[in-house]
């Protein structure tokens, strides 16, 4: 049987982006082993592409940048001839559209959007048949933009297929993971923008429950650097980069970290109560809502509060940890990656077979479908 062709078209501009694409392809391999050829590719970095564009990351996409994109999307299709497209950055969505219409190609293109609450409005244009999205906060945003209700799907932001299908007994996992299988244990995802976690972390020192910590530095090499070999008087284990991040937290009970849309989507698709230590005013603060109205988890401005509130969670016979816990899975979506896969499947599933005809204008190439 020839393989299908999954086309998913990313950017680098933060971890949202990729790791969604990521997870979806992931969610392919996983689901359809053997049976699909996917191409993640990011147009803005492509070899060929001008240097002036790598420069422009940040810049609306219109005019001329638009074009150029147009066509850099347009060879993409013409190489690697898909039997469907899907997106994971809002600035991509008219290019690809665009691209589609010149080359005269019927490819489904959907559209995965990366933002948990406050969303642009770049997201929700005209040309994509189907948008992936968060929640109920997103699909009004998306509703207020003009699209279809038709259109939309209530999938979550796609994480690591891992928290899906690798469900595993906590404590079970925690001793795979050489954690102490009875001890309370808080994750600290960390990132270069988080200054000030070790001080947070400090505050475990002498607590009144018997805890654990684990510090996955995110890249932040100064962190990196000051835990290792650093003594506590609570186990602590210290990682840099971590690929097998899933396991990590759905060994945990809290996680402690900033209001990332991408690190709070994995933390409640783990239902770990989510203690913000830090967010950036405007781009995140609509995250920091989110999870609030829904109880999922807490923000505190210091290290006083932060101790504070985990002892509160944990008065009495932790009940009160549990029921954020609760709320926390209540609103994440660790099928989410898994979601999109199967419907990306489907729609390769439905497509038509199709050939490659050279266009007659403007250099590019057409996909017709066989009469």
């Amino acid at each position: 049987m020839q393989k299908k062709r999954c086309l998913i078209i990313t950017s680098d501009a933060g971890f949202g982006h990729r790791s969604a694409a990521l997870s979806v392809s992931k969610a392919l391999e996983v689901l359809y082993p053997n049976q699909v050829e996917i191409l993640v590719t990011n147009p803005i970095q492509e070899t060929d592409t001008p240097t002036v564009m790598k420069r422009m990351i940040s810049e609306v996409v219109e005019g001329a940048l638009t074009l150029m994109l147009q066509k850099i999307i347009a060879n993409a299709i013409w190489d690697f001839r898909p039997d469907v497209i899907l997106n994971t950055n809002e600035m991509f969505n008219t290019p690809i559209g665009k691209a589609l219409h010149d080359v005269s190609v019927k490819v489904p293109a959907f559209t995965v959007v990366t933002d948990l609450a406050d969303v642009h409005a770049l997201w929700f244009p005209p040309e994509p048949d189907r948008f992936y999205i968060a929640n109920e906060w997103v699909k009004v945003k998306a509703l207020e933009s003009g699209v279809a209700d038709e259109k939309i799907v209530i999938s979550g932001i796609p994480v690591s297929p891992d928290f899906a299908l690798n469900q595993v007994e906590k404590q079970a996992l925690r001793g795979s993971l050489g954690l102490d299988p009875q001890r309370l244990t808080v994750l600290f995802v960390g990132s270069n923008r988080v200054s000030n976690l070790q001080d947070y972390l400090q505050t475990l020192e002498y607590f009144p429950t018997p805890v654990q910590a684990v510090v996955i530095a995110g890249g932040n090499d100064e962190l990196y650097k000051s835990l290792i070999g650093r003594h506590y008087d609570f186990p602590l284990e210290v990682r840099n980069f971590e690929k097998n991040v899933p396991q990590w937290m759905m060994a945990s009970d809290v996680l402690v970290t900033k209001a990332g849309g991408l690190i709070i989507s994995e933390g409640l698709a783990a239902g770990l109560p989510i203690l913000l230590i830090d967010y950036l005013p405007g781009q995140e603060e609509g995250n920091v809502r989110y999870l609030l109205s829904h109880q999922a988890g807490a923000l505190v401005q210091n290290e006083g509060e932060f101790r504070a509130m985990l002892r509160y969670w944990l008065e009495g016979d932790g009940s009160r940890l549990r029921q954020v816990a609760r709320a926390s899975a209540q609103i994440g979506h660790p099928e989410a990656a898994l979601k999109v896969a199967k419907d990306l499947w489907d729609a390769m599933q439905q497509q038509a077979e199709v050939k490659l005809l050279p266009s007659k204008a403007g250099g590019y190439f057409g996909l017709m479908a066989k009469p």
